[in-house]
Parts: C-alpha cells; sequence; structure tokens
C-alpha cells in the first residue's frame, strides 16, 4: 500500500513526464484487470529486446495495467497510478519507492501515424513537448507484433534528469505511444532490462 507522500512524488512526476502533447492524444483514464499474453518483441541490440545469444528476456511479473484493448504489466513491486496520471495518459505505472520514481505512460493516438516517418515526428514532439533534450533516435522494432519506432531524450526535472524512451507503436486504428522515465542512477543495463521486460508483455486486441 502507498504512502500518500510516495503517491503523491509518484504523481508528480508521472504528470510532468511528458506532458499534454500536441499528438491530439485520444484517451481513457480508467485501468481494468484482464489476462496478459506475452508478445516477444524483436529488436536490435541496442534496443532493450535482448541480443540473438544473450540472455532471454524475464517478462515483467508486476502489477498488470489494461484499457482499451492494450495491456502490460508492470515490474514487480510498481503501482498502477493511473487515477493520478495527467488527462490524455490512458495507463501509467509507478516505482515511487524513492526521491525520483520511475515511470511508465501509455498514450492512444487517434488517427495514429501511418508510416515510420510519421510515428518518429510525433515520438519526437512528444519529447519535445515535455522539454527533452539530446533526442537521438535508436533501431525500430515491433511491440506486440506491430512495427515501432523507439527514440530517446533526456529531461531535467526538480534537480534530477531523466531518460525518457518513447516507443510509438502503429497499429491500424491507432497510435500507442509508451513513455518510460528512468531517473539518473538507473545503469544502462537495468534500463535495457526493464523496457524489454515490460515490452514483452504488451498486448493489443482489435487494434
Amino acid at each position: 500500500m502507498l504512502t500518500k507522500r510516495l503517491r503523491d512524488r509518484a504523481t508528480l512526476l508521472a504528470s510532468a513526464v511528458v506532458v499534454a502533447s500536441a499528438l491530439s492524444a485520444c484517451g481513457s483514464s480508467s485501468s481494468t484487470a484482464a489476462d496478459p499474453a506475452a508478445t516477444d518483441p524483436s529488436s536490435p541490440p541496442t534496443s532493450p529486446a535482448s541480443a540473438p545469444h544473450a540472455d532471454p528476456v524475464k517478462p515483467a511479473d508486476g502489477p498488470m495495467l489494461s484499457a482499451q484493448g492494450f495491456s502490460f504489466h508492470a515490474p514487480k513491486g510498481w503501482a498502477d497510478v493511473t487515477d493520478r496520471a495527467e488527462t490524455g495518459v490512458l495507463l501509467s505505472a509507478a516505482q515511487p519507492t524513492d526521491e525520483q520514481p520511475l515511470v511508465i505512460n501509455v498514450r492512444r493516438v487517434v488517427p495514429g501515424a501511418q508510416t515510420t516517418a510519421g510515428a518518429r515526428a510525433r515520438a519526437t514532439v512528444l519529447l519535445k513537448t515535455a522539454g527533452a533534450t539530446h533526442v537521438r533516435t535508436r533501431p525500430d522494432t515491433t511491440v506486440a507484433g506491430f512495427p515501432t519506432v523507439h527514440l530517446v531524450g533526456r529531461q531535467d526535472l526538480h534537480g534530477a534528469h531523466y531518460e525518457l524512451d518513447v516507443y510509438y507503436v502503429r497499429a491500424a486504428k491507432a497510435g500507442w505511444p509508451l513513455t518510460f522515465a528512468t531517473n539518473q542512477y538507473t545503469t544502462q543495463e537495468r534500463r535495457s532490462a526493464m523496457l524489454a521486460s515490460v515490452l514483452q508483455t504488451c498486448r493489443l486486441h482489435n487494434a
């Protein structure tokens, strides 16, 4: 059970990380339980998915968040903070156990980008709207079986800096930007493992 102080801290970051963007995001702030199923995303070595000879990625086994046909598992020990998320965020999970909690936000965008270039442009806008700098493109991958672009940026917030990873999933009926915020104390190895473990549990229904 989260204390009010920790929950408020998670809420502050969840609202500050990737603020309302110019993506015409449409979505509900409700979250309901559903049956998850892991889909193994293929990804180049620089993306969080494991390299050809790396150890298999263990899927995240924390709380399951689901809404409007999209679901994912947060890491163990995390909390569903969707009810505290800003307008436009469909699902939000956080690890509010330290001074700079880690956060995952999911949005639904209608209409979604139809091309890789369009998805990359929208992910860039999302990062820059959040005040991110040093925006970089990572190799494309797949999430839940759908083509996905991956961009990274740095966000300075309350005296700390965060790495923002945006995965823009292109489905037929909508775009799904997934944003991961990890603090400056998160090692690259831990970040990559966490991202890969969550992405492996993502599932889309009637997309």
